[in-house]
């Protein structure tokens, strides 16, 4: 079995512990070592049933074990750009696909990903590394997605869309065919995307628009 760490104790933290009990009760690949995590409060303490063994740093050792790997359990893709970069002597990332999710074997998702339950990835689409799908996300086909970009639940992309790295869209969004979503941009939870989106922005709304706080 492969031995797997969860970076990060939070509340996707222990949602992922889930996503692997759940790859495991149809065939037993992962053993849970346990969290890191960076918050001194967590460190020691109990999460799901699984301890938080040290800081993030700790993926330093951990990459001279054998077969070591880890997931990243954070929404933020820049958060978890930071870590995959200040970690970078760490390669065993783990990709985590839910066994009820729907996967075209014409599209090819990267390293890193977690892909949760009930997702749709349709054909001819590319998903990059470190990407989260959240439960119920459904990518249409001829999709290019970079790397970074998190799709919260129930998140519907439309065929021929283009996304950069570090896009976040909020749950129930979607995006209809042939656009392109910035990087870095924000699409609100329960917006609908009929333009392209700008690098940096976010945008909100039936249809959504770009705003400002």
């Amino acid at each position: 079995m492969k031995r797997i760490v969860i970076v990060c104790a939070g509340d996707f933290g222990r949602e992922l512990t889930w996503l692997i009990e759940e790859i495991n009760s149809q065939n037993p690949i992962y053993e849970i070592i346990g969290f890191l995590d960076d918050d001194d409060n967590k460190i020691g303490k109990i999460f799901n049933g699984y301890k938080c063994l040290g800081k993030i740093n700790l993926l330093k050792e951990l990459s001279k074990e054998k077969n070591v790997c880890a997931a990243i359990a954070t929404q933020s893709g820049k958060v978890r750009k930071k870590i995959v970069e200040e970690n970078s002597d760490f390669l065993n990332w783990e990709t985590l696909i839910h066994p009820s999710a729907n996967v075209s074997s014409t599209s090819t998702v990267g390293n890193g990903c977690v892909i949760c339950a009930n997702c749709s990835i349709s054909i001819d689409s590319v998903i990059g590394n470190h990407c989260i799908l959240n439960i119920g996300t459904t990518i249409g086909h001829d999709c290019a997605i970079s790397d970074y970009v998190s799709f919260m639940s129930g998140t519907v992309i439309s065929g021929h869309v283009l996304i950069k790295e570090g896009a976040y869209f909020g749950s129930n969004s979607t995006v209809i065919p042939s656009r392109k979503i910035g990087e870095c941009s924000t699409v609100g939870a329960g917006s609908v995307v009929i333009r392209n989106v700008a690098d940096n922005v976010t945008v909100m709304g039936v249809p959504a628009k770009k705003v400002q706080f």
